[in-house]
């Protein structure tokens, strides 16, 4: 039967600072513009705040609530550079009452439909963040993005069994979201980093950025606090959308001249008219003015994307130039300078360039760059090759493992039995009428058309070797092998790790564990941080995770597809061995944040008490991410 889900992470504080407040200079130069000299660009500096945050009745700091600041620690800052923020009234609702500060989230389970919520005023910037306070907000982040999928799947097979038109799901996702309270940090505007969210995350829709926070605006490629918002009357800039869409931009990665936008019409790079400097435009020259960091996130084209584009969170910049000026086309162009402040992670979009080269180099059997030890781990026994990097030491053991692809497990009752099981479809795909599909419970495919799992189940039955139907059955997911080039490599944290050289899309089928099969009986339990043994049963039930849409559809028409049970199903009843043959998926590091989940699956004819551990994607994974599993470790040791 189906288990809930695991407990939410205890709460934790929004570490945040406020920038200060710029006064005017008395000895600076009155000029009747509005719009101040870039020459002058005044250094923001902050003041510590020590906020309260109210929990919600669910235990989670309310995060979309008001913050309560309770102490100043005010640094020694020239009064002249400061920011000005302002702690305005919430503007009146359509009925002309004021909201109070403090919003309740709830939604009443008659209601279709929630009023969406205007965002609150309180410019913040975040502290340095603990561990224990990154684990908590990268788990929130992680939720809100695990649901806006859930949704956007949702609304797309809708659609598509209707045979309608195939209209914006994830503009229809992330409404619903915003319907419900479901967008992170909507009642702060932050400076800076979003908690949670990493340099190098990929995501596959625009509507996403705003959902974590990352970005306001599911168009504008300017992202700003409005100048209603800010005591001087002058809006700033917090983040940008680079695509490299016109005719003046240049981008060498650590330095990105950037082009404001308007001016041209669409899918046109060069400028048919002058570009203004209003809006977005005007926000980002006084992000330059007061030097306020800029989150930047690239867009690029991505064949592998279901969106076909994919945008990569790249970090901080500070814009250090404005200028108004013709521009290459002959019109007149706001042009941004803003150069990467050092220091942080690695750009997100090299790392994609990287992983390409090596890629090229194991398609054309080409010699790999420096430090890798071996081009394919697997001796050929996987559809892509596995190469191993270590450019920590001279270690090398693993490759003296037998590598074994796939577990060799016992054959069912009797061969009289095996005759009987498995479908007779002699169709692709399966349908509804398939012995292997009814058998998983109703309420649609298991599988996506793209092959990405539709939702978590305790076990998923798939088509096998004595069902009918063929390899490219859609209910065949698993079988086929790889479809993303992965590599073991040496890491200072984690000894040997696993990472992808691909974007690997949520939902999908990435690797299985794999190793000698030892059928067990009774209650043996085996601790699988020893290293030796993979026990299936210490795996949390993190598949309750994927493809739940309920924390934005509870209460709605919309959730009608209860999750199947299987009350049939027993717990697997063997472990692997990896002390001697082993496959890549033993080097996958473990995280209470993890980013792939282990989901049982079972196939036509075989014994179900041995069902293959096959791992699928939680998060979009981005090239030389590290892939990480919960192995259900004790609370007490360190988490990453």
């Amino acid at each position: 039967m189906a288990s809930s889900p695991p407990p939410p992470p205890p709460p934790h504080p929004l570490p945040t600072q406020i920038p200060l407040t710029p006064k005017p200079d008395p000895d600076a130069p009155q000029s009747p513009s509005p719009v101040p000299s870039t020459s002058l660009i005044p250094k923001l500096e902050p003041i510590a705040l020590t906020p309260e945050l109210e929990p919600s009745p669910d235990g989670h700091p309310d995060l979309t609530g008001h913050l309560h600041f309770t102490q100043h620690q005010i640094d020694a800052v020239p009064a002249d550079h400061r920011l000005v923020v302002s702690n305005p009234q919430p503007e009146p609702n359509p009925q002309g009452s004021i909201p109070p500060a403090h919003s309740d989230t709830s939604v009443s389970s008659s209601s279709s439909t929630a009023k969406k919520r205007a965002r609150g005023g309180e410019m913040v910037r975040v502290n340095t963040v603990t561990p224990q306070d990154h684990i908590h907000f990268r788990s929130l982040v992680r939720r809100a993005r695990l649901t806006f999928e859930a949704l956007r799947g949702i609304y797309q097979r809708e659609e598509s069994y209707d045979g309608g038109p195939r209209n914006r799901f994830d503009l229809r996702a992330s409404s619903k979201m915003l319907s419900r309270g479901l967008w992170l940090y909507r009642d702060v505007r932050i400076v800076g980093p979003i908690p949670g969210v990493l340099v190098g995350d990929a995501f596959h829709y625009r509507a996403e950025l705003c959902v974590v926070g990352l970005h306001c605006t599911p168009q504008a490629g300017i992202g700003y606090i409005p100048a209603s918002l800010v005591s001087e009357g002058h809006p700033v800039a917090t983040s940008i959308v680079s695509s490299g869409g016109y005719l003046d931009d240049e981008d060498n990665g650590q330095v990105l001249v950037y082009s404001g936008s308007g001016g041209r019409q669409r899918n046109r790079v060069e400028h048919h008219a002058d570009q203004t400097l209003e809006r977005g435009n005007l926000a980002l020259h006084y992000s330059c003015h007061y030097g306020v960091e800029v989150r930047v996130i690239r867009c690029h084209a991505c064949d592998s994307s279901p969106s076909r584009k994919v945008y990569v969170y790249d970090g901080l910049y500070k814009a250090v130039s404005s200028t108004y000026e013709p521009g290459k086309s002959g019109r007149h162009v706001c042009k941004y300078t803003l150069v990467r402040i050092p220091g942080q992670e690695e750009l997100g979009s090299s790392n994609w360039c990287l992983a390409k080269d090596i890629k090229d180099k194991l398609l054309a059997n080409q010699a790999l760059p420096p430090g890798y030890i071996s081009p394919d781990l697997s001796n050929g026994r996987e559809v892509l090759r596995v190469p191993v990097f270590n450019g920590v030491d001279h270690e090398s053991s693993l490759l003296d493992f037998d590598y074994i692809a796939r577990p060799e497990f016992p054959l069912p009752l009797s061969r009289v039995k095996q005759q009987h099981w498995g479908c007779h479809c002699v169709t692709s795909p399966c349908g509804p009428e398939c012995g292997c599909v009814i058998k998983n419970g109703g309420g649609g495919p298991v599988y996506n058309e793209d092959g990405t799992l539709v939702r978590g189940r305790p076990v998923v039955y798939e088509c096998g070797a004595l069902c009918g139907c063929p390899m490219s059955c859609g209910n065949r997911a698993t079988q086929r092998g790889m479809k993303h080039t992965l590599e073991v490599f040496r890491s200072m944290e984690t000894e040997w790790g696993a990472r992808t050289l691909d974007l690997i899309q949520p939902g999908a089928f990435v690797c299985e564990y794999s190793g000698d099969v030892v059928v067990t009986t009774g209650e043996c339990e085996f601790a699988m941080d020893e290293g030796s043994v993979i026990d299936p049963k210490r795996f949390p039930k993190r598949w309750t995770e994927w493809g739940d849409a309920s924390p934005a559809l509870v209460g709605d028409d919309d959730d009608r597809v209860p999750r199947p049970q299987f009350p049939h199903f027993q717990e697997p009843g063997y472990v692997l061995d990896v002390s001697r043959r082993r496959n890549l998926a033993s080097y996958i590091s473990h995280s209470c944040t993890p980013n792939v989940f282990v989901q049982y699956v079972v196939r036509g004819g075989e014994n179900e008490s041995c069902p293959h551990l096959m791992v699928f994607a939680m998060d979009a994974i981005p090239p030389m991410r590290e892939l990480s599993i919960d192995y259900g470790m004790d609370d007490q040791q360190i988490c990453a």
